[in-house]
């Protein structure tokens, strides 16, 4: 099969956390076949989450703003592209409307793949609690996984699911300015408090005793991480803690500089948000909090330097496999009884660094 795949195509559109986990299928891809165009179809706000991966030939940006005349540009693109496979790692209608009537110009056919979503598992497992995940394949498939298999046919395996991440230069050195210019201090810790929906937040007042304790019986201080949608959450932590214990660089920092700060860190703590894919892609210590998700859901971080925490046994959980905008239960325990304590225990163990 390698002689007659000589233009691949990838479509992963966002979010974050997402095209993190597409980089094992990409690295596979180029293995597989070293001398392919391997193309990727991303939105323009994560492209530069993979413009330096040297596993793709040419990127695809689809900008948000220019709407279905957009797309419909970059399926014309597409469609005299030629390519021999296109693998649809998202599944959703804009990737469907790209692949639709790919065929239809060609005598040569564009061989599509997509991903499987199993829709009807993941509604059970959410509206009625029903678990055939592990019944069906005996373990949990993360969502890495799920993307190799969707390109099984190419011969690619389901193995390595560590996340790549590759940084320009002036990112890192930036991200190096920046830590040279903070006052005095072993600035161990790197705090992502924030998530798009609250139900996967951890409460800021408990971020905020975690950064006071990190502080006062380690002095280490916490560099707290972020878009411009957490500012709100993270100033709110700032009011609750030592003056110059911690520091935002929410929405100060580009994306590739906030990886490489983080890259650096001796230990991050998070929520389940694109931040935390970003940590195991780095490699670093990591402890991350999950509330109204759960693991069957694909999205645990694969790094073997990650821990999770979580409130197992709930009756309620998962109430969402996105996260929602308030608890449907009223009483948020996912997340309120995972407390402070409880990442300070674990925090010791992960080998952080003696201070970057």
């Amino acid at each position: 099969m390698n002689s007659t795949i000589h233009k691949i195509l990838v479509i992963r559109f966002s979010s974050l956390g997402d095209v993190l986990l597409s980089t094992p299928l990409l690295h596979q891809l180029r293995e597989k076949y070293p001398r392919a165009q391997i193309d990727f179809l991303v939105r323009s706000d994560y492209a530069e989450l993979l413009r330096y991966n040297p596993n793709i030939s040419n990127l695809i940006e689809f900008n948000n703003r220019t709407g279905f005349n957009g797309l419909r540009d970059i399926r014309k693109r597409i469609q005299w592209a030629g390519y021999d496979v296109i693998i649809d790692i998202h599944r959703n209608l804009r990737s469907r409307f790209i692949c639709l009537g790919i065929n239809r110009f060609f005598r040569k056919r564009t061989r599509i793949l997509k991903v499987r979503k199993n829709q009807i598992i993941r509604f059970l497992l959410v509206k009625f609690k029903i678990n055939l995940y592990r019944r069906l394949y005996g373990r949990v498939i993360p969502v890495w996984e799920k993307y190799l298999r969707a390109a099984a046919p190419l011969g690619l395996l389901p193995v390595n699911g560590q996340p790549q991440l590759f940084l320009p230069e002036n990112a890192q050195s930036n991200a190096d300015s920046f830590l040279r210019g903070l006052p005095a201090g072993d600035w161990q810790v790197i705090i992502a408090p924030g998530a798009r929906h609250f139900t996967k937040r951890w409460l800021p007042e408990y971020y905020a005793v975690l950064i006071r304790r990190l502080f006062e019986e380690n002095g280490w201080h916490s560099i707290l991480v972020g878009g411009e949608d957490d500012v709100p959450v993270i100033e709110n932590i700032l009011t609750l803690v030592p003056r110059g214990s911690a520091i935002s660089v929410a929405d100060k920092l580009t994306l590739p500089e906030t990886a490489a700060l983080i890259a650096r860190a001796g230990i991050m703590v998070t929520n389940d948000s694109g931040l935390m894919h970003v940590g195991s892609a780095t490699g670093i210590p990591l402890v991350a909090i999950f509330g109204s998700t759960v693991e069957e859901l694909g999205f645990f971080p694969s790094s073997p330097q990650a821990t999770v925490l979580e409130n197992k046994g709930l009756y309620c959980r998962p109430c969402t496999h996105v996260g929602r905008e308030s608890c449907p239960e009223t009483h948020f325990r996912c997340m309120k009884e995972i407390k402070p304590y409880n990442v300070i225990e674990i925090i010791p163990t992960s080998r952080a660094k003696p201070g970057m």
